[in-house]
């Protein structure tokens, strides 16, 4: 199972530069070629048909319908492999007053495979500023993601819990978050506020994962394989 993560820098790249010749729909369908995504989570997309669309004129393979969570992201995933049983979005926290956009949500969706296995998908983009602690931007918004797939995955389920954070690896919030998932991978942008979650871990997962660049955004999309 293939999932990507990918923060679109909406207003920058689609709004400003008009998609830049389609560079981020050109790594989607580039890095989609030998082995489909399965799922994938935008943050910071206004609209995830027009992304789906530049990466379709790309080459992108399959056949994927998409999910809007609000708050600028959305979740897609591979229908042809793939049966919805269920999506939703809470929120989940809010920026600081030093840099205030809004509230943040967790978005989520419950799908199954035609073997029975099913997975708790979560995208989240998180408070700012960057790395925040205190109020509603850092262990509260990771602990209120918890309650929000506590609310709603079955015993059995995969949780694969993925986005920008808007925190590095020695903030509260992901420090949190580790005390209850294993954090599988972590990009390199902003210093690693990009992140992978799952309730199982590398090994028994077989995770296998890649940084495939930044495709004009100014985060880069992360690709990570579960082989469970």
């Amino acid at each position: 199972m293939k999932v990507l993560t990918y923060n679109l820098y909406w207003w920058n790249l689609f709004k400003k530069r008009k998609g830049n010749w389609r560079s981020a729909g050109r790594l989607i369908a580039e890095s989609s070629r030998d082995d489909e995504f399965d799922f994938m989570a935008f943050q910071e997309c206004e609209d995830p048909e027009r992304v789906l669309w530049d990466a379709k004129m790309e080459g992108l393979p399959g056949d994927y319908e998409t999910i809007p969570g609000g708050h600028a992201i959305a979740i897609a995933y591979r229908k042809s492999a793939w049966t919805l049983l269920a999506a939703g979005a809470e929120e989940v926290g809010e920026d600081s007053k030093a840099q205030y956009y809004g509230k943040r949500s967790a978005e989520w969706a419950r799908l199954q495979n035609e073997n029975g296995l099913v997975v708790f998908f979560v995208n989240h983009h998180g408070p700012l500023p960057i790395s925040a602690g205190g109020g509603c931007t850092g262990s509260a918004a990771a602990l209120n993601m918890m309650q929000v797939i506590a609310g709603n995955a079955h015993q059995d389920d995969r949780i694969i819990l993925v986005g920008d954070f808007n925190a590095k690896v020695d903030s509260s919030r992901i420090q949190e978050l580790e005390r209850r998932l294993h954090r599988v991978y972590t990009g390199t942008a902003m210093d690693g506020v990009d992140h992978v979650f799952s309730n199982c871990d590398i090994a028994s997962a077989n995770v296998s994962a890649r940084n495939l660049g930044s495709g004009g955004s100014d985060h880069d999309a992360l690709s990570v394989v579960f082989n469970f």
